[in-house]
């Protein structure tokens, strides 16, 4: 990780000097303004949103990027990144923006921590924003933990992902302290929810359930995004352009495959999409000189309106962010649901487990478990599968729903869809998907399932330069 100069959020701003037209304009700044000169009471509010704008920064593209790594999206654009992520491939390059960002997003929460407590003194421990900055830490750490293979901290020595889920831990509990001595219910809440997902990431799954029960199913926190500057990445790169799809992934084959007259999905309400084009063959073209055709409903939007950017496959658009400033939710109740799902198909509790799904899916206007559904919870767990579907027709069942473990990787896959959460649950199913699967041609045999640790942190750390994840690959 790079190192930060700790004077503060902000640089010094100084004066400068500025060649014009071959005229000098020199503009004095009347008062720098230094580190204490933050350590007001007013100011603390600013400080917070920087340290949430940070985290901000990494989780529309831990959104973007695993959508592409994973089957969420389809890689279907011409970026050089997009081709390697289709196939399954992602190197210590590759991670760097990761790292360096959700690093320091944790920095920057726990630095405004500590000038709370400089500016308020005893009353941070009292301070609704103090609550909110250790949610946000909690969120870093958890993110790091669910996406890199390993962690370090500092330039200390290599440690495996489960000492995120600790520091996690650590500050959802502090979240969840403070929000109950400032009486503010939303971090309470999220302290609560940020629990379950660490105790998931620990294997503790006693501890997860029972943190999950106390966050409502209509509960949700989220990174914030604008029209502006700061827009979100998912929609910027499906709306924007077409440099990813819903073409051929499980969305299209198998889990939302209908649609209306004017080519929007009519299935279900989480995983929402229009086909602003169509191949002119129903199966996938055997190489790109079949064409598409223009739905018509997409003109003017994402990269020729019709075709994905990179030339491969029609243009099927994400509609779940549908603007610049469309949130990206880190926390909610239906995940919770489903982590009580989860371990009820880890004891083999079909009721709960049926039970727990349907409260999902009708939070979103979802039908409850079909009969079909039904008749597959009674075959018992079972086992996750994945068919790379040699034929790419449309209808291809990608996951055959025929066991309680078939259903709870669907009902997670669609509820968390785009969220960045996809490449966190491969790995840690060890799904069959890692293993040669692939949406748009050949993939590698065996896929990433995390990102490596990045090649600035070997080259900086000598605790690690020499460690087996700094000298393979």
């Amino acid at each position: 990780m790079k190192q930060r100069t700790r004077y503060g959020l902000w640089p010094l701003i100084a004066g400068f000097s500025v060649l014009l037209s071959g005229c000098t304009l020199e503009v004095l700044n009347p008062g720098a303004i230094l580190d204490e000169d933050l350590n007001t009471a007013d100011l603390m509010p600013i400080v917070v949103a920087g340290a949430s704008a940070e985290l901000n920064d990494v989780m529309d593209g831990y959104a973007f990027t695993g959508g592409r790594l994973t089957d969420d999206l389809s890689g279907t654009g011409s970026y050089f990144g997009t081709g390697q992520y289709r196939l399954g491939r992602f190197t210590r390059d590759d991670s760097e923006g990761f790292w360096e960002q959700t690093h320091e997003a944790a920095w920057a929460a726990g630095e405004a921590w500590a000038r709370l407590q400089i500016v308020l003194e005893s009353a941070a421990a009292t301070n609704p924003d103090a609550a909110r900055l250790w949610y946000l830490m909690g969120t870093a750490h958890q993110r790091l933990g669910e996406n890199f293979c390993d962690v370090v901290y500092d330039k200390g020595p290599l440690q495996p992902r489960t000492a995120s889920f600790d520091s996690a831990v650590i500050a959802f509990n502090q979240a969840k302290a403070i929000g109950a001595a400032a009486n503010a219910a939303t971090y309470i809440t999220a302290g609560w929810g940020g629990l379950a997902q660490a105790y998931v990431g620990l294997g503790d799954w006693g501890s997860a359930v029972a943190a999950a029960a106390n966050v409502p199913t209509s509960y949700s926190i989220e990174a914030h995004y604008h029209q502006g500057a700061n827009s979100n990445q998912v929609y910027n790169e499906t709306w924007g352009r077409a440099e990813v799809g819903v073409w051929a992934t499980p969305v299209q084959r198998q889990y939302n495959t209908s649609v209306d007259a004017n080519y929007v999905s009519t299935g279900d309400p989480r995983v929402p999409y229009t086909m602003c084009g169509m191949w002119t063959d129903t199966n996938r073209p055997p190489d790109v000189t079949l064409g598409t055709q223009t739905t018509t409903v997409c003109v003017g939007k994402g990269s020729g309106a019709h075709q994905g950017a990179g030339g491969l496959t029609a243009h099927y658009r994400q509609n779940k962010y549908d603007e610049r400033g469309s949130d990206v939710p880190t926390i909610t109740g239906t995940e919770m649901r489903l982590i009580e799902a989860e371990n009820a198909v880890r004891s083999g509790d079909q009721a709960t487990f049926i039970t727990k799904v349907n409260d999902v899916r009708a939070h979103y206007g979802a039908d409850p478990l079909s009969a079909d559904d039904l008749l597959a919870v009674a075959n018992g767990a079972g086992a996750l599968n994945w068919d790379n579907c040699a034929t790419w027709a449309a209808d291809c069942d990608v996951n055959k729903i025929d066991d309680m473990w078939s259903i709870m990787d669907r009902e997670r896959y669609m509820t968390l869809w785009i969220e960045g959460r996809r490449l966190w649950d491969l790995w840690r199913w060890n799904h069959p998907f890692l293993d040669g699967g692939t949406l748009i041609g050949p993939g590698e045999p065996r896929r990433a399932s995390c990102m490596p640790i990045p090649e600035i942190e070997c080259t900086l750390n000598e605790n690690i330069a020499n460690t087996s994840v700094c000298t393979q690959g």
